[in-house]
């Protein structure tokens, strides 16, 4: 008997993907709306027009691919911010956008980011040097006396409660004499 490997990589296990589809991740609410109303559309089409209209069946089927090319083409990401109409439209197209840009090897603003970089640095260096020992050790026994206090709280409630318990009396019995 065949034996399946069920060794699951839980790296690849994509959570943002409806029903682990790559094409429905990162869907927007008007996006999953355009999807499954298209597919609901194309279903209702391909049953109800052959009942209702006597449509031939290889219109209703038409139809319904048709339906649910438009549910693809927008309700589907190809990536994160491509749905797959966009894809295509860039694909037959290629439409060209000319992009204007600053030089990035301004020196000026070079000097001002490197000045920036180093004053985060003194500060974080500043930051560590702060970190008093013996402050930390203070706080250490803050947070640990804590923990004791609140430990022997919930232990004497319990064994005060327990102990209460024992004294209780639920039911007497009397003597009758007839």
């Amino acid at each position: 008997m065949p034996q399946m490997n069920r060794n699951v990589n839980l790296e690849e296990i994509d959570s943002d993907a409806l029903f682990g589809i790559d094409a429905f991740k990162n869907q927007t609410f008007i996006q999953k709306v355009v999807f499954f109303g298209c597919v609901l559309l194309g279903v209702a089409a391909n049953v109800c027009m052959p009942i209702f209209l006597e449509t031939p069946r290889l219109a209703c089927i038409a139809i319904f691919l048709g339906f649910l090319m438009i549910g693809i083409a927008f309700g589907c990401n190809y990536t994160e911010d491509m749905t797959y109409g966009k894809y295509l439209y860039y694909f037959f197209f290629k439409p060209s956008k000319h992009l204007l840009y600053e030089s990035t090897e301004d020196v000026e603003r070079m000097k001002k980011k490197a000045e920036e970089i180093k004053k985060e640095e003194e500060m974080k260096l500043a930051r560590q040097k702060a970190a008093d020992p013996k402050a930390q050790r203070a706080l250490l026994i803050k947070v640990i006396a804590f923990v004791l206090v609140m430990v022997i709280v919930v232990a004497s409630t319990f064994i005060y409660s327990n102990h209460k318990k024992g004294m209780m009396v639920h039911h007497t019995i009397e003597e009758m004499e007839e």
